[in-house]
């Protein structure tokens, strides 16, 4: 349903100043990463803890408490994005949440992973052309799932039209227009790098 601004083909977006990101308050000053103490809940129920030695939760937390922000740019991609840390924190501190604001500010940066930014920058173009990031055409990848996954994945697009979807799209109906507008203009204002398709 269309108030009266989209009818009227306004768009309901307004940045103040779009020249300038505001800065990220998931790692700011009051983030709440000081009321970390420690205590290793985190990093004993993380995947990804298991899987590198060379990465723990813990030690996160407590380089975010340093200001070490910069010994932390190669680990960053190990988080799995899972949130176990967060569930298990008494104190109700997230490392998943901190990695996400840290892997967002490495890319803004230019300081991700060539691998990292391909992918980031297919998924803007997928988000700014048809206003989804995961398109069936993007996951050309499966590949590194195995081959159980390549078997019981390769006739997804098939899939998709019996069950009413697009073939290529990732939903049944079009992004309305206006939305496919108020998009791309917070793409355009928001996103680090510049262009629009990187």
């Amino acid at each position: 349903m269309y108030g009266p601004w989209e009818m009227a083909g306004a768009m309901r977006i307004a940045l103040k100043y779009p020249e300038r990101a505001a800065p990220d308050i998931r790692l700011g000053l009051t983030c709440g990463f000081d009321k970390c103490m420690q205590c290793g809940r985190c990093t004993a129920s993380c995947p990804a803890a298991f899987k590198y030695d060379d990465y723990r939760p813990r030690d996160v937390m407590r380089k975010l408490q340093l200001g070490d922000r910069a010994s932390l740019t190669d680990l960053l991609w190990r988080c799995g994005q899972c949130y176990s840390c967060a569930s298990r924190c008494p104190r109700n501190n997230s490392v998943g949440a901190g990695i996400l604001a840290l892997r967002e500010a490495a890319i803004a940066a230019g300081r991700a992973p060539p691998a990292i930014n391909k992918v980031a920058a297919l998924l803007r173009k997928n988000l700014y052309d048809r206003g989804e990031t995961f398109l069936p055409s993007t996951f050309t990848f499966l590949g590194e799932f195995g081959p159980r996954t390549i078997k019981r994945c390769k006739d997804n697009r098939k899939r998709r039209v019996r069950l009413g979807f697009g073939r290529d799209d990732a939903h049944a109906h079009p992004v309305p227009d206006g939305a496919m507008r108020e998009i791309r203009a917070i793409l355009d204002m928001t996103w680090p790098g510049g262009d629009t398709c990187a």
